[in-house]
């Protein structure tokens, strides 16, 4: 229990320190990004850790590249993919989708069948420490935030949205019972749009 409780502050700790590296707007690394083979990576992963979950996948023919932060994309997805995990029943199926919108940029999605986000936390899914309702299983619970790797900080889905944000992107979510998608728009260059964080539900 020890072990376990001190490997969840180390990830608690390194959580809080990149995000206070993004608030202070340390740049992140520039680089061109292949989604396409990042999704079929981290969707594997995915699938390795969470059997008892159907993982799909839908891909355009061509890959869709973008430019940014490799290591910090992964970690979007993965935690994505660790939120629908972690708070759906088993035998959920989650779908990772990617496309390009009419302006070009890149278009993730990830989106499961599961119970839903509860109205109430709703305004708050992306914010710092936002967890769902601890009296609940947690596999019984609607998403709410991971760290996305063996267990939650509350920190993940604030993660995903201050990297979007840093790579000048917007992230969605739509969630009623049935059904929950989290989408993440990036520009594919350096062109890049102004960035926000904004809630469809």
């Amino acid at each position: 229990r020890v072990e376990s409780e001190t490997a969840r502050m180390t990830r608690l700790v390194e959580d809080m320190l990149l995000l206070a590296r993004l608030d202070e707007g340390r740049p992140l690394a520039r680089e061109s990004v292949d989604l396409s083979r990042l999704v079929v990576d981290t969707v594997s992963d995915a699938h390795v850790a969470g059997p008892d979950h159907e993982w799909l996948l839908e891909l355009p023919d061509e890959p869709v590249l973008v430019t940014g932060d490799g290591a910090r994309l992964h970690q979007v997805l993965a935690n994505l993919l660790a939120n629908a995990r972690l708070h759906t029943h088993p035998g959920t199926t989650v779908t990772t989708s990617l496309t390009r919108d009419d302006t070009g940029a890149a278009v993730l999605t990830v989106a499961d069948d599961g119970p839903g986000i509860p109205d109430t936390l709703r305004p708050e899914i992306f914010e710092r420490f936002a967890r769902g309702d601890s009296s609940r299983s947690r596999r019984g619970a609607a998403p709410a935030a991971t760290s996305g790797v063996g267990g939650s900080t509350g920190l993940g889905l604030a993660i995903v949205a201050a990297v979007v944000k840093a790579h000048h992107g917007t992230i969605a979510v739509d969630s009623r019972p049935g059904g929950t998608a989290f989408a993440v728009t990036l520009p594919v260059g350096s062109q890049t749009t102004h960035s926000a964080v904004k809630s469809n539900a």
